[in-house]
């Protein structure tokens, strides 16, 4: 056997082993990767030998070994799952490719707070500060980030929020954001049409972690005389793109 086709197959193994609800034996995993006896034996007593894989004497079954939760845990410190650093690209795509101004947001409690953001070439354009706080429910990033919230959650933060009005299209009525938010859901974007600030609109999309938890969203922002509603549903598939982008950098499988 090769050793690009034996680090392939350790990989199956081991693919195999964390996927499984329960240990394997030698004889499942040979019939499940279709791999001989005797190869399969090899690839676990070298992975066992490290600790990727571990064996229930009673039973001689195989199951994942410490060794993988622990490179796991490691692996998760690294820059290269800092959000940041990962929307950071995603948002230059987006602001390239629509002239608008794109932002990271997360929530804290019950704002959305500005992360990361790369401005519009245009002279007329939208411009939040990085750290700039806003209200969840009357902003895109806000919103995508709601319509995300397992129900129970999102349900507390409905009973919980005080609504104010900051436009005369700022939702304030319980009933109707919750309309709006299963919309969102549905469709994988949010809208606010002008719900924060006269004269602005955006488009935005929820991310997730490799829980399948929402961490954040991308944004899309620009004044309603060139983002109009109308566009900003066109763009609201290319921002649940970026923000998908982003969300299986972070591990996150659509099937969760």
């Amino acid at each position: 056997m090769g050793m690009i086709q034996s680090i392939d197959r350790a990989f199956d193994v081991l693919e195999a082993l964390a996927q499984a609800d329960d240990d394997l034996s030698v004889s499942e995993l040979s019939e499940q990767l279709d791999l001989p006896l005797a190869t399969v034996h090899r690839l676990l007593s070298s992975l066992a030998a490290r600790g990727y894989v571990t064996q229930e004497p009673s039973t001689r079954r195989y199951g994942p070994g410490p060794r993988l939760l622990e490179i796991a845990a490691r692996a998760a410190q690294s820059r290269r799952f800092d959000l940041i650093r990962i929307a950071r690209a995603e948002l230059a795509k987006l602001t390239a490719e629509t002239g608008e101004t794109s932002n990271l947001i997360i929530r804290q409690g019950d704002e959305a707070v500005y992360q990361e953001q790369i401005p519009s070439p245009h002279l007329v354009r939208m411009f939040t500060e990085v750290g700039q706080r806003a209200p969840l429910y009357c902003t895109g990033g806000g919103k995508a980030i709601l319509a995300a919230l397992p129900a129970a959650e999102f349900e507390r933060y409905l009973a919980s929020g005080h609504f104010e009005r900051w436009t005369n299209k700022t939702i304030t009525d319980r009933d109707r954001l919750r309309a709006e938010l299963a919309l969102a859901r549905e469709r994988g974007f949010a809208l606010d049409d002008e719900e924060r600030e006269e004269g602005v609109c955006c488009v935005a999309a929820p991310i997730f972690d490799r829980r399948g938890q929402v961490v954040g969203a991308i944004s899309l922002s620009g004044p309603s005389i060139r983002l109009d509603r109308a566009r900003a549903e066109a763009l609201g598939p290319r921002v649940r793109e970026a923000a998908l982008a982003c969300s299986r950098q972070l591990g996150y499988r659509a099937d969760h």
